[in-house]
């Protein structure tokens, strides 16, 4: 049997993306319109074209290439996309931590792409509960040959966007804090109490970290 839901599979551009998030974000909250309309318990959504064509207009990341600029700025809007208005929020608060940061971008990444969720909850957080120190490409590799059972679009792959998702996946987590970049070593996370609450809304994102039961 296959699976009816295709994975989102274009997590090719860049890594965790906290520093331009956060620019993105504070965009979004700089327009009053759009803001007034996300409410703590909405999501982004659609209603931030305009917000693109600003942001790739002005440059606010401050990329080279028009192109560049423009795949990099949809990266962003997409993760953001799957972040609430008060998660938006705090991750457009000047005084906000970098840690928050980084945690709220990687929860936007955890739930926008799918498969890579499921890594955090069934590989991730699953061999640190277990007590296992490290998570490494072979733990990646065996997970994705474990989903192309049932997600065929995985076997169509071509060696190097394979290789490509793989490599940004674990930058990711070294952004965010999660895996050492020397040896692999799982890190514990260690959430804000205002992430720990604003969360609190949305408690299966609590899966994506390596931490105990929530």
């Amino acid at each position: 049997m296959q699976s009816d839901q295709r994975y989102r599979l274009s997590f090719t551009v860049g890594g965790l993306l906290a520093p331009q998030g956060h620019s993105i974000a504070t965009l979004i909250m700089q327009d009053s319109d759009l803001a007034e309309g996300i409410t703590p318990a909405t999501e982004l959504g659609e209603r931030a074209v305009h917000v693109r064509r600003q942001a790739i207009d002005e440059n606010v990341l401050a990329i080279r290439t028009q192109a560049a600029n423009s795949r990099m700025v949809s990266e962003v809007l997409k993760r953001l996309s799957a972040l609430t208005g008060t998660e938006l929020r705090h991750l457009a608060d000047r005084d906000t931590p970098a840690a928050d940061r980084q945690a709220l971008m990687w929860v936007a990444m955890c739930r926008y792409y799918a498969i890579v969720g499921e890594f955090a909850d069934e590989v991730l957080r699953d061999r640190y509960l277990l007590g296992q120190p490290t998570v490494t490409y072979e733990d990646y590799d065996r997970f994705m040959l474990a989903k192309a059972m049932w997600h065929p679009e995985l076997e169509t792959l071509s060696t190097a966007t394979a290789a490509k998702l793989r490599s940004n996946l674990f930058k990711a987590m070294f952004e965010a804090g999660l895996v050492e970049k020397d040896g692999n070593m799982l890190q514990p996370s260690l959430l804000s109490a205002a992430v720990t609450g604003i969360l609190e809304d949305r408690p299966e994102s609590f899966r994506y970290f390596p931490i105990r039961e929530h």
